[in-house]
């Protein structure tokens, strides 16, 4: 299991192991992974993410049915009290569209994870191999 030291926290909502996978050149679509826990005593919505280094960035879902992969834009992930979502690939995971310029190894990319009460999250995602390690 590939463990990152980023460790990102606003009002009792923690994020760990942020990380994007290294894509190949030219690739104009990426994906952000990370693990989020509600630490709060009440519910927190996770409503939205942006990413100055990228034109979009969505919260998106990975499913499968009947053999068929898709994905989906999420508005909104509520996250209970104690609650911990994994975003990994095959699930949950941040898409990121359109880089600014050339994502590589190493370099960290920034995210802002928006919540419904107004409160923002900085993260800061590594740029790692494709297979998860550094």
């Amino acid at each position: 299991a590939m463990v990152l030291p980023t460790v990102a926290l606003a009002d009792a909502v923690t994020v760990t192991d942020a990380y994007v996978p290294l894509a190949p050149k030219g690739v104009m679509a990426h994906a952000a992974y990370m693990s989020v826990t509600n630490d709060s005593a009440e519910k927190r919505s996770l409503i939205g993410v942006s990413a100055p280094g990228y034109a979009m960035a969505h919260l998106h879902q990975s499913m499968e049915k009947d053999g068929v992969v898709s994905m989906a834009a999420m508005h909104q992930l509520d996250l209970e009290p104690g609650q911990s979502v994994t975003f990994k690939p095959g699930g949950l995971h941040v898409m990121l569209m359109k880089p600014a310029g050339p994502v590589e190894l190493g370099d960290t990319v920034d995210l802002v994870l928006t919540f419904a009460n107004g409160d923002t999250l900085s993260v800061a995602a590594k740029v790692v191999k494709s297979d998860g390690s550094s």
